[in-house]
């Protein structure tokens, strides 16, 4: 009579087995394939974010870019309305100079006032010459600066798909874990 009681007592923990393997499966497919599957989606969301923040951070630095640009437009002609000014007070400075060595009864044809006037204005060619080149100059370095926005931006945009790929890879390898794949 003792192995008839054993085989019962099999049998309700047999049953007692399939209930727990019931439960098991169920909170097994739950946590294998909703959790997983959460994480995949989040992997591409965050694939879609770093790339869209790429394209942000290139418009900044394209809209960076053009106010350089602008900038350096506006040295540009800043430094030739300043040659200008330099231009139209030596005009002035001679004539008031001709006029004071015609009235002192100087011959400004020939001789030392010649020789003044003619240094005079090779100093003014040499500021309005300086003037340029300086405005010019920092009108270069502006445009450096908004070329490098521009490379900025481009690379930013390089940086998003980096880090969307290794969103994606990162969610692959929790799909790779969870035995769904």
């Amino acid at each position: 009579m003792v192995p008839a009681k054993r085989t019962i007592i099999c049998i309700g923990n047999s049953m007692k087995s399939k209930k727990r393997s019931l439960f098991q499966l169920t909170y097994l497919v739950v946590n294998v394939s909703f959790w997983p599957m959460v994480a995949a989606v989040m992997s591409v969301v965050s694939a879609g974010m770093a790339i869209m923040q790429g394209y942000q951070q290139q418009k900044i630095a394209n809209a960076n870019a053009a106010r350089l640009q602008l900038q350096a437009q506006q040295e540009r002609a800043n430094a030739e309305r300043q040659a200008k000014i330099l231009a139209k007070a030596r005009q002035r400075e001679r004539a008031r100079a001709t006029v004071a060595f015609v009235s002192a009864g100087v011959w400004i044809d020939e001789g030392s006032p010649l020789i003044v006037e003619a240094e005079d204005d090779y100093l003014n060619e040499q500021d309005q010459a300086t003037a340029i080149a300086g405005g010019y100059a920092k009108a270069h370095s502006t445009g450096s600066q908004a070329m490098i926005q521009q490379a900025k931006g481009r690379a930013a945009v390089s940086a998003g798909y980096g880090q969307a790929v290794g969103s994606l890879a990162r969610g692959a390898s929790l799909l790779g874990d969870s035995k769904i794949i």
